[in-house]
């Protein structure tokens, strides 16, 4: 008896000592959970490339520069990677834009309100191809900064491709028959999904030696990606920054003054964060009456508001009703109905009331009201970190 009475003590030390270690456990793992910043900066590397190819020769990494720079205080940063080999490789872009979404959703990249790319090389063709096959993420992206990527296609892809059956490299190819990027141009001016999203684009002003990445399939040194491949759809509003390196290097910043972080930097500056607000705004247009026996009725009164598009204003909603009233008789409908928005933000309104009755053959007074809209307004307000 006095052992089966010792042998459920010690199982129940056992299991509540078990249960508080998990509870515990959770706990501190829930804490330990970091909660995503309002934008994310994801780096995409290129063909041949590693997480290693934003590592300049001085041991500089470009994404620890940015972690550790208060310039980007509100922003995560993510480093992406996908199966690229060195040679003989079997995966086409659009098998590999998949493999690069799987990884940013595994990695919780979406999870962001915003977010933002730096892409060298191949890794911009992945971005713009993964964005157009995922339109539900793709509203989130604001912008894309590429980096020597082959819009046009590359000489050197062309070349490669006879010694490389890598079907990336006709897919980069410069080659007129290349349907891959032309068709993912098209695509990508055709859908609204995306053409909305900003691309900045720098190019390499350096040659690339024999040795170095696609040199080795040279005699002699030569330009990767010209001036016209990298830069060809992208904004003009900002303009192309030249890198003084080759295609390997020039996203290899040796410190944050160097062009290619300082590029970066100015365009992540000039698009801000966006904080999602909605606030409401009224228009009330009062003076409106209705004699004896008369009506003030309109089924389409179009009431405007006016809206600010530097912070992308929009009305989602609006509701109208009757105030300052005075004799009112048979108002329909009741409340007023707002039955359309403009984009524009006019409101739509039907009403109507009536004026006082006779009293003993004689009209006693005049019905007066004001009619009042209520907007809601969606804004994006720019939020900056405190160092910009």
């Amino acid at each position: 008896m006095g052992r089966k009475i010792t042998f459920i003590l010690v199982a129940l030390f056992l299991l509540f000592h078990t249960s508080a270690s998990f509870s515990q456990a959770a706990i501190q793992q829930n804490q330990t959970q970091a909660v995503p910043r309002s934008r994310v900066i994801v780096f995409v590397h290129g063909l041949h490339g590693s997480r290693e190819s934003w590592r300049a020769s001085n041991g500089a990494y470009w994404p620890d520069l940015i972690r550790t720079d208060l310039r980007f205080a509100y922003s995560d940063v993510e480093v992406a990677e996908y199966p690229t080999p060195a040679s003989n490789g079997r995966m086409s872009s659009v098998q590999l834009a998949d493999i690069l979404w799987a990884h940013l959703k595994q990695e919780h990249v979406w999870e962001h309100r915003e977010v933002v790319f730096i892409a060298h090389s191949l890794g911009g063709i992945l971005v713009e191809e993964m964005l157009l096959q995922h339109p539900e993420d793709a509203a989130r992206v604001r912008f894309i900064v590429s980096y020597g990527t082959p819009h046009e296609g590359s000489p050197i892809a062309r070349i490669a491709s006879i010694y490389d059956k890598d079907p990336l490299l006709n897919d980069l190819s410069d080659a007129s028959n290349n349907a891959f990027l032309t068709q993912l141009e098209n695509n990508w001016r055709g859908h609204d999904s995306v053409n909305g999203i900003h691309r900045f684009c720098a190019y390499e002003s350096e040659d690339t030696t024999p040795e170095n990445g696609f040199g080795r399939y040279l005699k002699t040194h030569a330009r990767v990606v010209s001036y016209f491949s990298a830069t060809y759809g992208c904004d003009v509003t900002t303009p192309p920054q030249e890198i003084h390196a080759d295609h390997l290097h020039m996203v290899r910043p040796l410190d944050r003054t160097s062009s290619a972080y300082d590029f970066f930097y100015r365009v992540y500056r000039d698009n801000p964060i966006l904080e999602e607000q909605v606030v409401t705004r009224d228009n009330v247009i009062a003076g409106m009456e209705a004699t004896c026996d008369r009506s003030n009725a309109n089924p389409d009164l179009q009431v405007p508001i006016a809206l600010d598009s530097a912070i992308r204003e929009k009305v989602v909603a609006a509701t109208a009703s009757l105030i300052n009233t005075v004799d009112l008789r048979d108002v329909h409908p009741n409340p007023p109905i707002v039955t359309r928005i403009d984009p524009d933000g006019v409101a739509h309104v039907n009403y109507g009331f009536s004026g006082p009755a006779k009293k003993l053959f004689v009209c006693l007074g005049t019905a007066r009201a004001s009619l009042k809209v209520q907007f809601s307004i969606d804004r994006q307000v720019p939020i900056r970190e405190p160092q910009n």
